[in-house]
C-alpha cells in the first residue's frame, strides 16, 4: 500500500498538490524530467502513487526512466512488477527482466554501495514465488550431486557459491547479464536462501508458484483500487431501474492518495465542472471512485497496463460512461450534476451511462431479428453497416466513419476507420440516428425485392440495387442477377448516371441510398474508360465467378 504523502516533505515543489497539477499538464519524458529536477527527487518520487508513477514511466518508455525506477521505493518497484509481469491471471516472468535492469543500473563511484543497498531492498520485496518463476524460465539448473559432469547447451553458465549447482542461462545479450546479476545478488544477500530458491525452482510445481504469486499480487492491487475481474465486469451491468441516492461505501475503494494521472484527463466537461463544485468532504470519495471506475475499465477490457495508449483509451472510455450517466441524471445542468455526484455512487452513474449503450445494442438486435424474420437481408453500406455491427459488441463501440459528411457515405473513405469506445453523448445520438437509417434502408431493400441469395455472405444494399438497376437498363427484369465479366463494360455505361423515381419517392431512406449507390458506382469509372479490372476488383455490382 502506498504510504500517505506529506506535502511539506516535498522540497522545491511548494506542496504536493501543486506538483501534481504540474505533472498532469506534462507528458512523456518531460514529466519524469520534472521529478528529477526537484531538489530532493527521491522524496518527490516516493510521495507519488505507485501505479500512477508506473503509467508515467510507461508513457516515457522504461529505457529512459531508469533514474526514476532507481529512486522509487521498494514497495513502488514491487507495484511496477505487479502491473507489468502479468497478463490477466498468467505470469510472464521475462517481463520482469527489464525492470531488474532499470532498478539495478550500473552502480559506480562514491555512491556505489548505497545504490546497491537500494537495489537489494527492492529485490527483497519481490515475492519469492515470482523470482522462482523467473529463474525457472531463465535457467537450466544442474545438480552436481546428481550429475558431476553435466552437458551444457551454451557457454553461458556458472557454478554457484556453495558448489552444489551449475546454472546455465537461457537468455542471451542484455537479458543474460540481468539474470546473471540477479543470481549473483541472491547469493551475495543470503547464499543459504539462494540455494533454497534454486531447489524450489527445480522441484516445486509451477502452477502452485504461480497461484501463490497471483494471490499476493491481486491483494496488493486491490489496495490500489484495481478490482477483481468479476467486480470490474459488474460495472458494466444493466443499470438499476432506480439509481440509489446514498453515496455508500463501494467495495474496493483504493487505499491510496489521489494522484496526477487521472487529472491529466480533465477536459472541463460536465463531470469536471460538477466535481469542482463538490464540498471538500465529498472530493476524496469522488476521486477514489473515479479511480475505481478507470481501473474497472482497464481490468474488464483486459488492458495491458504497459501499453500507454490502451490504458489511456480505457480511462477515456470510463470517463465517457460517467459523463453519459451524469448527463442523463442532470439534463446537462451543472448544479444538478454536482448534487448527483454528491448523493449517488459513481458506479451507479457509470452503469446509467453504460445503459445508454446497451439500449443501442438492444435496438440493433431487434432490427436484425425483425430483418431475419422477413427473410435474408442485404448488408449495409459504410458507415451504417460498420456502425450497426460495432454496437452489437458485448460492450458497444463507436464507428468513426459516421463523422464523415453524408455525401461521402457509401464510399471507400467512409469505411476506412476502426471502431473504438464511445467518447461523447453526441456519438451516442449519431449512432442512434444511424440505426434509424439502417432500419429504413433494410425496409427499402425489402420493398424493392433486393434480397440476397440464401446462405451467401450478403452483398450490400448498394451492390444489390446497382446490379438490379443495370439489369433493368440492359432490358432485363429489375433483379440482382449477377453479370459475367464480359458484361462489365455495358454495365458500366448503363450506370454512368443514376436517377430513379423509386428512390426519389422513398423518402429519407431513398435519398440516402441514392447517395450511397452513386458513390459506390464510382469504382466503375475505369471500366467505362476501357480498363480491364483484375478478377474480384469490382464490388459495385455482382459478378458471377
Amino acid at each position: 500500500m502506498t504510504p500517505e504523502p506529506q506535502d511539506e516533505g516535498v522540497p522545491g515543489a511548494g506542496n504536493l498538490a501543486e506538483l501534481r497539477r504540474s505533472l498532469a499538464q506534462l507528458g512523456g519524458r518531460r514529466r519524469l524530467d520534472l521529478l528529477l529536477d526537484q531538489p530532493d527527487p527521491m522524496a518527490v518520487v516516493r510521495a507519488l502513487p505507485a501505479d500512477e508513477l508506473f503509467h508515467a514511466i510507461q508513457d516515457a518508455g522504461l529505457a529512459d526512466a531508469s533514474d526514476v525506477v532507481q529512486l522509487a521505493s521498494p514497495e513502488q518497484f514491487r507495484t511496477f512488477v505487479d502491473l507489468d509481469a502479468w497478463r490477466g491471471g498468467q505470469v510472464d516472468p521475462m517481463r520482469l527482466v527489464p525492470w531488474l535492469r532499470a532498478a539495478r543500473g550500473a552502480p559506480s563511484g562514491a555512491d556505489r554501495d548505497a545504490d546497491l543497498d537500494a537495489w537489494r531492498e527492492k529485490l527483497a520485496t519481490l515475492d519469492p514465488e515470482l523470482v522462482s518463476l523467473l529463474l525457472r524460465t531463465a535457467l537450466v539448473i544442474h545438480d552436481l550431486e546428481e550429475d558431476d559432469d553435466p552437458d551444457f547447451e551454451s557457454e553461458r553458465f556458472m557454478r554457484t557459491a556453495e558448489g552444489r549447482y551449475i546454472v546455465e542461462f537461457v537468455p542471451d545479450g542484455a537479458d543474460y547479464v540481468a539474470v546473471r546479476r540477479l543470481v549473483d545478488d541472491l547469493y551475495e544477500r543470503d547464499a543459504y536462501m539462494a540455494g533454497r530458491i534454486l531447489s524450489a525452482v527445480r522441484w516445486e510445481i509451477e502452477s502452485d508458484l504461480e497461484e501463490q504469486a497471483l494471490r499476493w499480487r491481486d491483494g496488493r492491487l486491490a489496495d490500489l483500487g484495481y478490482p477483481s475481474l468479476e467486480e470490474a465486469l459488474s460495472w458494466f451491468a444493466r443499470p438499476a431501474r432506480r439509481t440509489g441516492t446514498g453515496p455508500g461505501s463501494p467495495a474496493g475503494l483504493p487505499e491510496r492518495p489521489p494522484g496526477f494521472w487521472l487529472a491529466s484527463f480533465r477536459r472541463e466537461t460536465l463531470l469536471d465542472r460538477a466535481a469542482a463544485r463538490l464540498p471538500p468532504e465529498a472530493v476524496e470519495r469522488f476521486e477514489s471512485e473515479a479511480l475505481q471506475a478507470a481501473n474497472a475499465a482497464i481490468v474488464a477490457d483486459r488492458v495491458d497496463p504497459s501499453d500507454p495508449d490502451a490504458v489511456r483509451s480505457a480511462v477515456e472510455s470510463a470517463r465517457t460512461l460517467l459523463e453519459l450517466g451524469l448527463e442523463s441524471l442532470s439534463g446537462g445542468d451543472v448544479d444538478v450534476a454536482s448534487r448527483a455526484l454528491g448523493s449517488t455512487s459513481l458506479k451507479a452513474i457509470f452503469q446509467q451511462g453504460f445503459g445508454q449503450l446497451l439500449e443501442l445494442r438492444w435496438r440493433a438486435e431487434r432490427i436484425r431479428k425483425e430483418g431475419a424474420a422477413a427473410g435474408p437481408s442485404p448488408g449495409l453500406d459504410a458507415p451504417v453497416g460498420e456502425a450497426f455491427e460495432a454496437v452489437l459488441r458485448r460492450r458497444p463501440r463507436y464507428f468513426p466513419g459516421l463523422d464523415r459528411p453524408r455525401n461521402e457515405w457509401g464510399s471507400v473513405a467512409a469505411a476506412a476507420f476502426v471502431e473504438r469506445p464511445f467518447r461523447s453523448s453526441e456519438e451516442v445520438r449519431r449512432t442512434a440516428a444511424a440505426l434509424g437509417e439502417a432500419e429504413g434502408l433494410l425496409a427499402l431493400g425489402r420493398s424493392l425485392g433486393l434480397a440476397p441469395a440464401a446462405g451467401e455472405a450478403p452483398p450490400t444494399l448498394a451492390t444489390l440495387y446497382l446490379t438490379a438497376l443495370a439489369n433493368e437498363r440492359l432490358g432485363r427484369p429489375f433483379a440482382p442477377v449477377p453479370f459475367t465479366r464480359v458484361d462489365l463494360p455495358a454495365v458500366a455505361r448503363a450506370l454512368e448516371t443514376i436517377d430513379d423515381p423509386r428512390l426519389s419517392a422513398a423518402g429519407p431512406a431513398g435519398e440516402l441510398l441514392l447517395v450511397m449507390v452513386r458513390n459506390r458506382s464510382a469504382e466503375l469509372a475505369p471500366v467505362r474508360a476501357g480498363e480491364e479490372p483484375p478478377p474480384g476488383a469490382i464490388a459495385a455490382v455482382l459478378v458471377a465467378g
